[in-house]
């Protein structure tokens, strides 16, 4: 029973956060406050994501630094990210440093 009540509630729970910001309940306009928090969401969700996959072992879940060939593509994709502006280029220079720093180990 309990296993049931959990399912029911995260799918209520699930639908109201996808329903509320989009029906006429919500405000249309949100405070200041609000809409500056709103800006760091994006930050804080990428890089939740991007750390642990850089700096975490897929075979033992330790942390890794030495010897780590994620980290220089991490610092050569933020580099060309941040003179480029582009994600395409971003990945594609990530992906290939990677590749070169594997080929070459």
């Amino acid at each position: 029973m309990s296993v049931w009540l959990a399912i029911i509630c995260a799918g209520c729970f699930t639908f109201g956060t996808r329903f509320l910001p989009l029906s006429p309940l919500m405000p249309k306009n949100m405070p200041p406050w609000f809409q500056l928090a709103m800006k760091f969401v994006p930050v804080s969700v990428l890089s939740a994501i991007i750390i642990p996959a850089i700096f975490i072992s897929e075979e033992t879940g330790n942390i890794i630094i030495q010897d780590n060939l994620r980290i220089e593509a991490a610092i050569v994709a933020i580099l060309v990210a941040y003179f480029t502006r582009s994600t395409a280029i971003t990945i594609i220079s990530g992906l290939s440093i990677i590749w070169v720093l594997t080929f070459l180990q």
